[in-house]
């Protein structure tokens, strides 16, 4: 049986990566899902790392639509309002409802703090911090009128954690953290969960990029181990689950009870 029929999705970063595999794995338990990066084209220039395409929204469709999904590709520039207040009501005009948010897109900006760049570091406070809240204040209105819900954001570590030249990502996905955990608190009443998922190192671009120095040792996952946790998550509302930052590598064993998400 699938566990998200009739339901409709927005995913942000979903040209590849973790937001891709999100994508599939909502679109295989029967959800609609909304796919939405401002990637539309491939842009590809990785030459050390060939497999690690940028990606497209179409192509994120076409892999759904060929495995008999239901999804719509989306071009969205999360650090642009409109953009983002276009996603939201284009999709509850598209599909008179609207249940499930999952905040992934991101961008890191390593450097030490003396020589990091105002202009990459406002790049990432744009679309760490700001194009969550965003996704929020548009979305949840109609994530109000459906009845309520589940949003959930992808954090990193690093919130938590520290290593070189990481200190202006560090800051904003623990600035995430924080709102959406007391989110959780202010849309209790409008079943709608809040919760903030850890998917630990995952074999993707932005990790790959450079080897960053000293973590070549440390084992990296594949984009779709993130599914069945990511599943779960969607499947919740305030009543069962909220309020609530998790690790993909506990999932089953200190929370999501994997029986529900079969």
């Amino acid at each position: 049986m699938r566990t998200l029929n009739d339901k409709v999705a927005i995913v942000t970063g979903a040209s590849r990566g973790i937001g891709r595999a999100i994508c599939l794995g909502l679109a295989a338990e029967g959800c609609a899902v909304v796919v939405a990066s401002r990637t539309e084209e491939d842009q590809s220039s990785y030459t050390d790392y060939p497999k690690y395409s940028s990606g497209t929204i179409h192509q994120t469709v076409s892999l759904i639509t060929a495995n008999g999904g239901a999804a719509i590709a989306h071009r969205c520039d999360v650090s642009n309002a409109l953009d983002i207040e276009s996603l939201c009501e284009s999709t509850y005009q598209r599909f008179g409802r609207l249940d499930i948010l999952v905040s992934n897109a991101g961008i890191d900006c390593e450097s030490p703090v003396p020589d990091l760049p105002l202009d990459l570091l406002d790049d990432c406070l744009a679309i760490n911090i700001r194009a969550p809240f965003l996704l929020c204040k548009y979305a949840l209105p109609h994530m109000i009128k459906t009845g309520g819900g589940s949003i959930f954001a992808v954090t990193s570590g690093a919130s938590r954690g520290y290593r070189k030249g990481r200190v202006g990502y560090s800051m904003s996905k623990a600035a995430v953290d924080r709102m959406f955990l007391s989110l959780a608190e202010e849309v209790r009443s409008s079943n709608i969960a809040v919760n903030v998922l850890s998917p630990g190192r995952v074999d993707t671009w932005m990790n790959r990029r450079g080897d960053w120095p000293g973590t070549a040792h440390i084992p990296m996952v594949q984009p779709d181990e993130i599914i069945p946790s990511a599943v779960w998550l969607a499947q919740q509302d305030a009543q069962t689950f909220t309020g609530n930052l998790v690790e993909r590598a506990d999932f089953g064993t200190t929370w999501g009870n994997t029986k529900e998400s079969v």
